[in-house]
């Protein structure tokens, strides 16, 4: 008789603790709607990778005291997002206002017309779904990136010349090539670009990670880099046309081409 007792109780706890972590997410979000109303509220979602994870992004209103947004994080894990845009694009509550679509310095060099017809197509998607897409670059390698990296390579017993020599930098002149066309894209079509390298770079003319802004692999940000990426990201939202944005998402207008390259440019 106690033996069921205690066991009743034992999965009466498991229950109510799955249940807590199932809506973890969820509570977090209520309790960030209560100051202001939920209408005033703008729900930023950054998909993104390791970058984004070590971001802490979900508590960046929390950080610059800013309670008339809501961010959320959604880890990829990979440069093609496909299945978590379509997710997050499928959702009956809780879609986003504002997608961020970032990719990772790992995942250069790779297939560069895949990649771009990959963005375009969410790009395409996001619009159909009246969400607005911004695009990010990507944040560049530190000068010596490639040296350590296959000091590390050797010291896991992987191919250290998987890159092939060192000195042509072929991850960062990827990396490069691929924000050039992703700014003359938004450019083109009059999308938002979050411009992270320019953010984090030298110069335009030196286009590496700072020194002073990279952690030891020479490929992910330190804390003060964090700080800088805060504050640009709070800087390109507050330039969207926020009232134009809320009629077109109700079905009162649609944003023209000149509205939305107007407000796109300031970002």
């Amino acid at each position: 008789m106690i033996g069921k007792w205690v066991q009743g109780y034992f999965w009466f706890a498991i229950l109510m603790i799955s249940s807590f972590h199932f809506n973890l997410g969820s509570d977090r979000e209520t309790e960030a709607r209560k100051a202001v109303g939920s209408d005033q509220k703008r729900h930023i979602t950054l998909v993104g990778a390791s970058i984004g994870r070590a971001w802490n992004f979900f508590s960046l209103a929390e950080r610059l005291r800013r309670d008339d947004y809501i961010f959320e994080f959604v880890d990829t894990g990979s440069f093609d997002k496909t299945l978590w845009i379509k997710e997050i694009l499928a959702r009956p509550q809780n879609k986003p206002d504002v997608i961020i679509i970032k990719e990772c310095a790992a995942y250069f060099p790779g297939d560069f017309s895949r990649q771009k017809s990959l963005v375009e197509e969410w790009m395409k998607e996001c619009h159909e779904a009246n969400v607005l897409p911004v695009l990010a670059t990507v944040i560049p390698v530190t000068r010596l990136h490639s040296f350590k990296k296959i000091l590390i390579d050797i010291v896991k017993l992987r191919n250290p010349l998987k890159y092939g020599n060192p000195f042509r930098q072929k991850r960062n002149k990827a990396i490069l090539e691929y924000n050039d066309w992703v700014r003359e894209y938004c450019q083109r079509n009059g999308w938002p670009c979050l411009d992270l390298e320019a953010a984090v770079r030298y110069s335009e003319k030196k286009r590496y990670l700072r020194r002073d802004l990279a952690k030891l692999d020479g490929l992910h940000v330190n804390s003060k880099a964090y700080k800088i990426l805060d504050q640009m990201v709070i800087s390109a939202l507050e330039k969207i046309n926020w009232e134009e944005r809320g009629r077109s998402r109700r079905g009162l207008g649609n944003l023209t081409e000149k509205s939305t390259k107007m407000e796109d440019k300031a970002i």
